[in-house]
């Protein structure tokens, strides 16, 4: 009896479990978007949840300085601007455009990353965009994954007397160069650490697997620095 009551128990836990699996996928939220052009001081683009079709989401626009991941500005916005060629490619309604207004005078001008999140999440993609040159540069980020982050200088520990110079050939510079194992990332790669875009031109003795050594100007930043983990995003264009 007590056997048989101890399996109507565990029964019942394992029936309880698929249930809230099942309620956990249903509730997952499908959200996807694009970001279409940047005209001037406009960014346009569409978005939607497919778990909920024909309601409209919210999406925000995120400008982050590339150089230093600052983020300078966020402008948030409902999708609901019926499209034609939406509705025609079977995205909800059609009603899933936006168009939202970037003040660029109030920013100086440089390099910078203009994100996309819809109802709150972040969407693998990106625009690249040179407010001085106006040159835009279509962006796609590819999840690494999360690595271990150290730093490094130019003094004699750090670089193993080689200062500046990298194995690419390139001065090091703060900001823009990181050490990475090329048999995981391989030089040349730009990437995406913690909202700062940098690439991979550097490599070093204890830099191995899913290590990255990012440079710094003093051996007191690379202090600071520690060690760290983050999130690592491939930047194709």
């Amino acid at each position: 009896m007590k056997k048989f009551r101890l399996t109507i128990c565990v029964l019942l836990t394992v029936i309880s479990m698929l249930l809230n699996t099942v309620c956990a996928f249903a509730s997952t939220p499908k959200n996807s978007g694009h970001l279409d052009s940047i005209d001037g001081s406009k960014v346009s683009g569409w978005a939607w949840n497919s778990a909920s079709p024909d309601a409209p989401v919210s999406v925000t626009v995120t400008v982050v300085n590339s150089h230093t991941g600052e983020s300078l500005l966020a402008e948030t916005a409902d999708a609901d601007i019926a499209r034609d060629d939406l509705k025609e490619s079977g995205i909800g309604n059609g009603a899933h455009g936006f168009e939202i207004m970037i003040d660029w005078s109030s920013i100086p001008d440089d390099t910078y990353m203009i994100k996309l999140s819809v109802n709150g999440t972040a969407l693998p993609l990106a625009y690249q965009y040179d407010t001085e040159t106006k040159i835009i540069k279509n962006a796609t980020l590819v999840p690494l994954g999360t690595f271990k982050t150290t730093a490094y200088c130019p003094c004699r520990s750090c670089s193993e007397g080689y200062g500046r110079l990298t194995k690419t050939g390139t001065q090091a510079t703060a900001s823009r160069t990181v050490a990475v194992d090329p048999r995981v990332i391989p030089l040349g790669s730009h990437l995406l650490i913690d909202g700062v875009e940098y690439v991979a031109e550097d490599v070093g003795g204890g830099v191995k697997g899913k290590h990255i050594d990012i440079f710094y100007n003093t051996h007191s930043e690379t202090r600071n620095h520690g060690v760290e983990r983050s999130e690592v995003y491939l930047i194709q264009s």
